[in-house]
């Protein structure tokens, strides 16, 4: 005895799921962006630590960039989600003035623009300003990270952010651990006594140059 076919929108249904699944499995792959090999908008930073419990070691700065979105790819999966990477992180040179300051210069345009896409040149905008302090406590490795966002540095000059002075770790498993930190809006939050338990670090820009 045939068995009756299936309807045709349930082959329809199942034809449909099974070509979204491959399309999920399926491995993106993206153009390798690229730094500006010559960068010559230069904004030169100051770190400084106050009453650190210890002297710090030299940080790692870097700076975090975002892609104009308008270059690229169109979404053209089901979930509706850009896949294409919209962020990346350059590591500027750190030079210690003394125990308890260093000093960089990043680049506004640090990053190469190029037509990555096929859609035109991809400008870039820089987005946060990241300082990270390696550190060992309790025989582990961690860091301490204060950010800024770039802009509000642009306009205020000085940012500052606390770090805890017990530099706890605040996670235990193999991987290293960071030192929590408050932003200079929390920290007013806290009491007097709180405030104790806090080193100020400091990034300000003394000013902004270009380099011939």
């Amino acid at each position: 005895m045939l068995k009756p076919s299936p309807p045709l929108t349930h082959v329809a249904l199942i034809a449909l799921i099974t070509l979204a699944v491959s399309g999920c499995n399926k491995e993106r792959s993206y153009p390798v962006y690229r730094e500006n090999p010559a960068p010559k908008d230069a904004l030169p930073i100051v770190i400084r630590v106050h009453d650190a419990p210890v002297e710090l070691t030299l940080p790692k700065v870097f700076v975090s960039y975002e892609i104009d979105p308008l270059c690229l790819p169109p979404i053209n999966n089901y979930e509706g989600v850009q896949y294409a990477p919209q962020r990346q992180s350059v590591e500027f040179p750190v030079q210690r003035v003394s125990a308890t300051e260093f000093s960089s210069t990043v680049f506004e345009d640090g990053m190469a623009v190029a037509d990555y896409y096929g859609r035109g040149p991809c400008e870039w905008k820089p987005s946060i300003i990241r300082a990270s302090f390696p550190v060992i406590s309790e025989g582990r490795e961690g860091f301490i990270s204060v950010a800024v966002h770039h802009l509000e540095l642009k306009k205020l000059l000085t940012s500052i952010s606390y770090a805890d002075s017990q530099m706890t770790l605040q996670t235990k498993s193999s991987t290293p651990g960071w030192v929590r930190t408050q932003s200079q809006y929390s920290y007013d939050r806290l009491s007097d006594i709180e405030k104790q338990k806090y080193f100020a670090i400091e990034i300000s820009s003394p000013s902004k140059g270009i380099v011939p």
